[in-house]
């Protein structure tokens, strides 16, 4: 079982930067180096049972691999408190521990007993551990003529010899290619069969989806969602990722849009214009989605659009419960949508939730 009772991880920065380490140097001999606070991990409360698969979803720089990282030890909170019962086994930066002069052989022991196995544990497990990751022919090499991905592969081989009861796992199943990520998605089933309880931080939805029985949702080191992995998952989702999307001119309404995808539980789907612009390839496309599934088929959500140009927009899906539309014309042809609902609160009832994506469809 894992404990987390207001998790809190704050880092120093310095402000204002420095441009060179020399004048770093010279700021610090003057003592005019000024730090700020950087909060990683906000307050967050959580209790995974035993024998639990937890997946922990968010945006990059949302906190996930720094809380992975206060409950394997490796960092301690600067507020709040985290308990672990059981024995715990990190997987948080493979192939940390390899020397590159080494040899693939060589570096098996070594990272093992960096990783807690004994020499006779290692001997016992060598031949299975090579095979495992594919480089039989290449165990008398030095690891530095090794690809990134073969080095992945046996540091996951390596990692995955151990039958813990606690499993810290940090974006460690994108590793190799397809045919050795469903090896290793493979092997994490097995170990989670025997009861491990699992902690497991993924980009890849349909791996969280398809492996853990809740997700955490944290963005800005907080907690937005706990639940089951679908309704969070859904709920992720709508989220609008504004640092890789496309720039698109949006109305007033737009900080009404990041609240209901920032927190879906408290906010309604807001009515009104929004204008989005094609990107160079003169694409754009766009969804209202419901992440519910009890409509009780009074609720409805319209959608309309106007085009500065001769092309008009396509709408090209309406179904009861997602509408969806693509836009084809001229590059940075502004499109105006228009939304309405008749979303209400129901007194008692959990809040209506609609999500709006706006994405680019040029493959940008």
């Amino acid at each position: 079982m894992i404990e987390i009772n207001n998790a809190t991880m704050d880092f120093r920065r310095e402000s204002g930067g420095s441009n060179s380490l020399k004048e770093f140097v010279v700021r610090l001999l003057k003592g005019k180096l000024q730090y700020d606070r950087f909060r990683a991990v906000d307050g967050v409360t959580a209790q995974i049972k035993k024998g639990e698969v937890c997946g922990i979803i968010g945006r990059n720089g949302a906190g996930k691999s720094t809380l992975l990282k206060m409950i394997a030890g490796v960092l301690s909170p600067t507020d709040g408190s985290i308990r672990i019962h059981g024995k715990i086994a990190p997987m948080l930066e493979l192939g940390a521990g390899f020397d590159q002069e080494l040899t693939a052989k060589e570096n098996i022991y070594l990272n093992g007993a960096i990783l807690g196995y004994s020499r006779d544990f290692i001997r016992e497990r060598f031949d299975q551990i090579v095979d495992f990751a594919e480089l039989r022919e290449f165990v008398d090499q030095p690891v530095r003529t090794f690809s990134s991905g073969m080095m992945m592969r046996l540091a996951f081989s390596i990692a995955t010899q151990v039958d813990p009861e606690i499993l810290i796992v940090d974006e460690i199943l994108s590793v190799g290619d397809s045919h050795f990520r469903q090896k290793s998605e493979g092997r994490m089933r097995q170990m989670m069969s025997g009861g491990t309880t699992v902690l497991m931080v993924s980009h890849v939805l349909g791996q969280i989806r398809s492996m853990c029985d809740r997700v955490i949702w944290l963005d800005h080191g907080k907690v937005v969602m706990d639940g089951d992995a679908k309704t969070v998952c859904d709920a992720y989702e709508g989220l609008i990722d504004f640092d890789n999307a496309p720039k698109f001119e949006i109305g007033h309404h737009m900080d009404d849009i990041q609240r209901i995808l920032m927190y879906p539980d408290n906010w309604l789907p807001p009515e009104g214009s929004y204008k989005i612009k094609t990107g160079p390839m003169g694409l754009v496309s766009g969804n209202l989605r419901c992440p519910f599934d009890d409509l009780t088929g009074k609720e409805k959500i319209s959608i309309s659009l106007d085009c500065n140009e001769d092309e008009e927009p396509i709408v090209i899906r309406v179904t009861e419960e997602h509408l969806s539309f693509e836009v084809k014309g001229k590059p940075d042809t502004v499109v105006t949508v228009h939304i309405k609902s008749n979303f209400h609160r129901s007194p008692g009832k959990d809040e209506r939730k609609l999500s709006v994506v706006l994405e680019d469809t040029d493959g940008n």
